[in-house]
């Protein structure tokens, strides 16, 4: 999940940092980062939580018309 990656690395945070920002196992957040698995609804409000700006819909369901036309919040 490439938008996930890019966001971790626009904090400066290693996975390791992630995941314990996200209180998910580097393990989980690895493997959902790599998207070898989904991001759980529980992942993706505990990313909410921890950074209220991340739009969610563009960062897991890669909305680019609801980015270009402003239609969403993210949550």
């Amino acid at each position: 999940m490439s938008s996930l990656r890019e966001f971790r690395k626009s904090t400066g945070l290693s996975q390791d940092n992630m995941a314990r920002n996200l209180r998910v196992s580097l393990s989980m957040y690895e493997k959902v980062e790599r998207g070898h698995v989904y991001a759980s609804r529980a992942f993706m409000q505990k990313l909410k939580r921890a950074f209220p700006s991340v739009n969610i819909d563009i960062m897991f369901f890669n909305n680019e018309e609801l980015e270009k036309a402003g239609e969403t919040d993210g949550e």
